[in-house]
């Protein structure tokens, strides 16, 4: 895999399956997004274990 530009975008694709596997491979209704004119983030289950988007 070749990567280039500003992000590294590869790496983030497997960070967020890793992610969703360790989480026990939870289905879309369990997600939410939360945006504010600070910024977006994303969340599973509760808005207050959230992270960056």
């Amino acid at each position: 895999m070749w990567q280039s530009g500003p992000r590294r975008l590869w790496d983030e694709t497997e960070a967020a399956h890793r992610r969703w596997r360790e989480r026990g491979r939870p289905g879309y209704e369990r997600f939410g997004l939360t945006v504010t004119p600070r910024g977006q983030r994303a969340w599973l289950d509760d808005p207050a274990d959230s992270w960056p988007v």
